[in-house]
């Protein structure tokens, strides 16, 4: 059972060439638009529903064409709202990619991810601090230990509900909150005169995967012994490069993913659920993910060390209710976006601050927007134990998941992609870099023309430019770590 490659988009597909606002697809958007017209009536800021699934790669959601049925609740959004094709994460990690789609700033703007640095600084204003300061009540619930106080994530917050790394270790699992009771209890007690914003994070797909009662994704006629024979239920980052499992436990851990996909799916709908029950007439949904997951490509598991397609690309979702203008018409978005749009997008809607922040407006473009460059990093450093250890001692440890990769396999130090879609430059501080081809491939019949010289030209020298003005490649020592956080990072097994 592989996870299959978005099908060619289907007759329905809409382009941003045609103007989001003349078709009336986000339809929230025009009612606040109308608030600085004269003699116009200002309608309600909406309610705001952010929910990221982690560790969720785009193809295993079923509204992307996978045909298995992993994903109802997401694909009911998509079939009434706006399913964006080629939606990507800055990083392959949780942290950086947070951090940009809660500020909707860049990597380079905020810092996290780079030089070691794991913690969103205090400066940096947050989508939850603007949108109280529009008069939101703001609420979060996270089943991620590093979507927590400890790594600045409760900025702007009036609720933080968070399983704990320490809580996670007692308890023997990854789950240690209930999502959807924590939320059913805040709203009971939430102000129903004003708007809310509510953040999610689903933690089921991240690894290790759960061994179920029952698997549904499973190759045909495997036993849950024989699962267990393949690490299920266990952690499997390690297993990469020679020590990468064969083709069918490949598809065994592929299955037992999907399986949690489905129950992060069925939580969204709890809490779809619980909202709706407030009957709340003006609610925006927003799902998508961090980061996505290799299962054998490149020799990979997991989303460490990489800035490949199968981890950047994620799912995004967005719906809304209509409002005077007419039922919202379902759409295919094939333009590239990337997570911190997202941020830029929602203060739109809410009429709120949007001072310093970058990337689109995904509901006010109506002319084809020029061909931007999404810049993803992957920084070796972020693995580094803080500085009271031996380093050359954590360098070893934090190695031990690579011991069976070489140099053909481009898992060592800095990296980073720039994308111009559909063409893609790898730059690596320990490899040459790479041309990536994002394209479909091409038929016989209709062979593809190569990629533009002067194009690749000019992402690689961008590709350069950032490496330089990040360090990239430096041997640059990492911030120090709270214990909180180090302990965090420590559980989840990003460090050893």
């Amino acid at each position: 059972m592989k996870l299959e490659t978005l099908p060619s988009p289907s007759p329905r597909t809409i382009r941003r060439a045609a103007g989001i606002r003349a078709l009336g697809l986000i339809l929230p958007g025009l009612g606040l638009l109308a608030w600085g017209c004269t003699g116009a009536s200002p309608a309600p800021p909406p309610s705001i529903l952010l929910v990221v699934i982690d560790t969720l790669r785009a193809d295993a959601v079923s509204a992307y064409g996978n045909g298995l049925d992993t994903t109802p609740t997401f694909d009911a959004l998509a079939e009434e709202g706006q399913l964006y094709t080629r939606a990507y994460a800055p990083s392959p990690w949780t942290v950086p990619s947070h951090a940009s789609l809660l500020t909707g700033q860049t990597i380079e703007d905020h810092g996290v991810g780079l030089s070691g640095r794991v913690v969103l600084p205090k400066a940096a204003r947050t989508l939850a601090e603007r949108l109280r300061d529009r008069g939101y009540e703001t609420a979060a619930f996270s089943e991620n230990a590093l979507i927590s106080e400890d790594f600045g994530f409760s900025q702007g917050f009036d609720h933080f509900a968070v399983r704990t790394a320490e809580e996670q270790m007692a308890a023997g699992k990854k789950g240690t909150i209930d999502v959807v009771d924590e939320l059913r209890d805040w709203l009971q007690g939430r102000d129903p005169q004003r708007p809310f914003f509510v953040f999610v994070n689903l933690y089921d797909p991240h690894e290790p995967y759960e061994l179920r009662d029952v698997n549904p994704f499973l190759p045909a006629g495997t036993s849950t012994a024989e699962a267990k024979l393949h690490k299920a239920g266990g952690r499997t980052s390690h297993l990469i490069c020679d020590r990468i499992p064969g083709e069918n436990p490949l598809e065994i851990l592929r299955g037992l993913y999907l399986g949690e996909v489905a129950s992060a799916d069925r939580k969204l709908a709890g809490i779809r659920a619980a909202l709706e029950a407030q009957d709340e007439p003006n609610l925006v949904t927003v799902v998508t993910s961090d980061h996505g997951e290799h299962f054998g490509e490149h020799r990979l598991l997991d989303h460490e060390f990489s800035v490949h397609e199968e981890v950047l690309r994620v799912p995004l979702v967005v719906h809304g209710p209509s409002l005077e203008a007419g039922p919202i018409q379902a759409a295919r978005i094939d333009e590239p976006v990337e997570l911190r749009d997202v941020a830029r997008t929602l203060l739109g809607w809410a009429g709120a601050d949007t001072a310093g922040v970058g990337g689109r407006d995904l509901r006010t473009e109506t002319v084809p927007p020029a061909p931007r460059d999404l810049i993803a990093v992957y920084s070796d450093n972020r693995m580094r134990l803080p500085p009271a250890f031996d380093r050359d001692a954590a360098r070893e440890v934090q190695d031990f998941k690579r011991q069976g990769c070489g140099d053909a396999d481009r898992v060592f130090g800095d990296m980073l992609a720039v994308t111009r879609y559909p063409f893609r430059v790898n730059w690596y501080a320990r490899y040459p870099s790479e041309v990536v081809d994002l394209r479909p491939p091409a038929q016989a019949s209709a062979p593809r023309p190569p990629p533009p010289p002067e194009l690749i030209a000019a992402l690689r020298a961008q590709a350069e430019q950032f490496a330089a003005r990040a360090r990239l490649g430096e041997d640059v020592a990492p911030e120090p770590l709270s214990p909180e956080s180090e302990e965090a990072l420590r559980s989840l097994g990003y460090i050893d």
